[in-house]
């Protein structure tokens, strides 16, 4: 042990040494869960979330990426952080299923959900899902619960 330890050991026992912050006032986090008035009258009886962790990609089955497909194939040029991805590619891939609009709403369906295409307009499609992290795990917790903690 060389004299650093004891320097060590010295400045640690002092009362003024532990980095605590002064005068800092802890806010409970509060939640208003109070029932809100509906800004419309409610029709549904029921809600069945699908969540599908592990299932086929959404770019496949409903929401379709236009664009994505048109550039299949290409690399895409920009910056890319990867999260937890050890051999990542910046090649672009589109979906390959065909999408058709249906029902009186025109929503777009992949030919893989036939009979979801043929009730359509008695389902509600959420395309506007997003978290600011791009790892799976993180953002799934972060959707199912509002906390995005790793």
């Amino acid at each position: 042990m060389g004299i650093g330890m004891f320097a060590l050991a010295s400045l640690l026992a002092e009362e003024d040494a532990a980095a605590i912050p002064q005068n800092v006032r802890l806010q409970p986090a509060t939640f208003d869960l109070a029932p809100k008035a509906p800004f419309a009258a409610p029709r549904a009886r029921a809600m069945i979330s699908l969540f599908q962790h592990g299932g086929p990609s959404h770019v496949d089955l409903m929401d379709p990426k236009p664009e994505l497909t048109r550039l299949d194939g290409r690399t895409y040029d920009g910056e890319v952080g990867f999260s937890f991805i050890q051999r990542a590619t910046k090649t672009l891939m589109g979906s390959p299923w065909k999408f058709q609009r249906h029902g009186q709403c025109g929503t777009e369906v992949s030919e893989l959900l036939p009979e979801l295409a043929s009730i359509v307009d008695d389902v509600c499609i959420v395309r506007s899902m997003h978290t600011g992290h791009n790892g799976h795990e993180v953002s799934i917790r972060y959707m199912n619960n509002g906390i995005a903690g790793v």
